[in-house]
């Protein structure tokens, strides 16, 4: 709440600032700010505002900005200044920033503004890398030496360089070829014997990824060794780049939010103020496939006019068994999906997963039966109507689970995104299935449920 008011008190001075021309006060108050913050408050601006503040904006302040801002914001920002402008911005931070930035551009625009910028053929080789892969998302600006490089030279390297810390956490050694060959810390290198090669105190046991590997799999390697960064190499073992911890916090946001979306059928670039024949577009097909699977769930009702007519209580039950049925299959779809993303779960694995989900189930659906069967027996004082609908508890919620496992791993099998659209397709078949228990059983006892 404090961050938003103080956005809403710098945005209110500017705009006092704008309107008498005191552009020089308002610069003055957005370069004090951290370059995070002045982000979010030119972000906050309309686009006519937007574009006259960065016109006076010094070149190396918006820069620092792009670090801070998301692929909207990129665009945002890229979109308020002029061709000539934007030259002399992305010229003043690193190539996997400007690399962020002309991906956001359209084609003729990005050719113009790549042709331009100094560091063109290293922002050039990172755009060849697909968005979503390791070499999309690592860094250029790395430390490699030469393995053969006595540490005091090594050192004097690094002083020249000048690296920024946040570019230093590992030195990576290489061959003449450039093959990766080992890591060496800043500390093992400061307290070495002088006269030692790099290669006697570097650690061979290297944990890299080819530049064509997903994203998700980069964050995962780095987790799961807990690294401050991960080195990237060609096919052939060469060093090209390498991704910091930092990447891979954006990486895990950008994609617990697509696994997020997809759960419901929503494509990962809907924002709230997305246009609205955007939104509607996206929406629309998963809602028909939601629809299908009603009128299929209203089809298995109408099967059992006569037990409903018969006795009407029974349709006041109803939404209790698909309730509790959806509610468990969306629990185990949501864990299962996640597993996928995560790599805990596999194809291989869909035997194992699916006995215990089995016990999970039948444990959950028998406690869920027994309370609400007790409750509608305290509620109609009718036996059988209650061992119906605990009975039909216990198998809906037993076969929920089983499907919240059974159907992602089937999207996964068949190389569909186990996160698009699991939840409609579990609750789906769910209601389905919970109607054809319900209603099966009762009519089988409705003699003496009536």
């Amino acid at each position: 709440m404090n961050e938003e008011r103080l956005t809403d008190d710098l945005l209110a001075q500017l705009r006092e600032l704008a309107e008498t021309g005191e552009w020089a006060k308002s610069v003055a108050l957005l370069t004090s700010l951290h370059p995070a913050d002045l982000a979010d408050v030119a972000l906050a601006l309309d686009d006519d505002e937007r574009r006259n503040l960065l016109h006076y904006l010094p070149t190396d302040v918006t820069a620092q900005t792009l670090e801070f801002v998301d692929e909207d914001g990129l665009a945002a920002i890229a979109g308020s200044v002029g061709t000539s402008a934007l030259f002399a911005i992305l010229n003043e931070v690193p190539d996997e920033i400007a690399t962020d930035v002309l991906q956001q551009l359209e084609p003729e625009r990005r050719r113009e503004v790549l042709a331009a910028l100094d560091h063109e053929e290293q922002v050039a080789a990172l755009l060849e890398y697909p968005d979503e892969s390791a070499g999309g998302i690592m860094r250029s600006g790395f430390v490699s030496l030469n393995e053969a490089l006595p540490v005091e030279q090594a050192i004097e390297t690094l002083r020249r360089l000048r690296p920024p810390s946040d570019r230093a956490y590992y030195l990576y050694t290489v061959d003449d070829d450039r093959r990766l060959r080992g890591v060496v810390s800043v500390r093992d290198l400061i307290v070495a014997v002088p006269g030692t090669a790099l290669s006697e105190i570097a650690e061979r046991d290297i944990h890299a990824v080819v530049v064509d590997l997903d994203q998700e799999e980069v964050a995962r390697t780095l987790q799961r060794y807990n690294l401050l960064a991960i080195p990237v190499v060609d096919a052939d073992g060469r060093l090209v780049g390498a991704t910091t911890a930092d990447d891979v916090i954006d990486v895990l946001a950008e994609e617990a939010t697509e696994d997020m979306y997809r759960m419901v059928g929503l494509d990962e670039d809907e924002r709230v103020f997305s246009p609205v024949r955007t939104s509607v577009r996206r929406r629309l097909p998963w809602m028909l496939v939601n629809l299908v699977w009603a009128f299929g769930a209203a089809a298995i009702v109408s099967l059992f006019d006569d037990t409903l007519a018969r006795f009407t209580l029974l349709a006041a039950l109803m939404p209790v068994v698909a309730g509790q049925g959806g509610n468990a299959g969306a629990q185990t779809a949501t864990i299962a999906v996640r597993s996928i993303a995560l790599g805990d779960l596999d194809v291989r694995d869909v035997f194992r997963a699916t006995r215990k989900e089995i016990v999970v189930g039948l444990a959950n659906g028998v406690a869920i039966g027994v309370v609400a069967g007790a409750a509608v027996y305290a509620w109609d004082r009718n036996v059988v109507l209650s061992a119906v609908l605990a009975g039909a508890l216990a198998g809906s919620i037993a076969l929920a689970t089983l499907l919240g496992v059974i159907i992602p791993l089937g999207l996964k099998w068949r190389g569909v995104d186990p996160a698009l659209a699991a939840n409609i397709f579990v609750t789906g078949a769910t209601d389905i299935l919970s109607f054809v228990l319900f209603l099966g059983l009762a009519a089988l006892v409705i003699e003496r449920i009536a």
